[in-house]
């Protein structure tokens, strides 16, 4: 198996936050048991692919990760979606901020999957059916309570920067999961991924 792993953290203003991603190409042998993740809202779901597909419009860059031109818009994706949604709910209800899952009752696919650990965003994306991919990242961010806040610190920090500008993506699956009058409240993570 061939990979590519590129991972960072960074703190930015009050977001603490986190990328990570994959180049892999050997078709994944996981059974998929997807999580029952709510149904996003159509306005929500634009509002989210308006919002990513903005900033792919302009050439940036994205500091020690590079620069790009400008790349093409991304599709929604359901999978990536619930994937998203997963690992966001996960993160808010067991109060941490990792790209690996929590390992409790609330990290769905390291249930489902009988894994014994905490979930790898890999796995998120494939228990909850997006397979034969080429390319996949994760951003996660914890404090922004709005889409355009938490746009622009991942635009300011270098890798988030290059996961949302990288033109091989052409899917993408966003989630916000927030608890009222706690410190940790504002949870989201961004799912990018391109088929084989």
């Amino acid at each position: 198996m061939q990979y590519k792993i590129i991972m960072g953290i960074a703190l930015v203003g009050v977001m603490l936050s986190s990328c990570s991603s994959h180049k892999v190409y050997k078709e994944s042998t996981m059974l998929s048991k997807p999580h029952a993740a709510p149904k996003i809202n159509r306005a929500t779901q634009q509002k989210y692919l308006d919002a990513i597909n903005k900033v792919r419009a302009e050439a940036r860059s994205c500091g020690s990760a590079g620069s790009f031109t400008t790349a093409a818009p991304l599709r929604w994706s359901r999978a990536l979606y619930s994937a998203a949604y997963e690992h966001s709910n996960d993160m808010l209800k067991s109060n941490h901020l990792t790209h690996k899952g929590s390992g409790t009752k609330f990290d769905w696919t390291a249930r489902v999957q009988r894994l014994n650990r905490g979930s790898h965003f890999k796995e998120r994306i494939e228990n909850n059916g997006y397979k034969q991919w080429k390319n996949i990242a994760e951003n996660i961010a914890l404090g922004s309570s709005t889409i355009d806040a938490v746009m622009l610190n991942w635009i300011k920090s270098d890798y988030h920067c290059a996961n949302i500008m990288n033109p091989e993506f052409t899917d993408v699956g966003m989630a916000y999961t927030y608890k009222e009058g706690s410190k940790r409240s504002h949870y989201w993570t961004q799912n990018f991924a391109a088929h084989q």
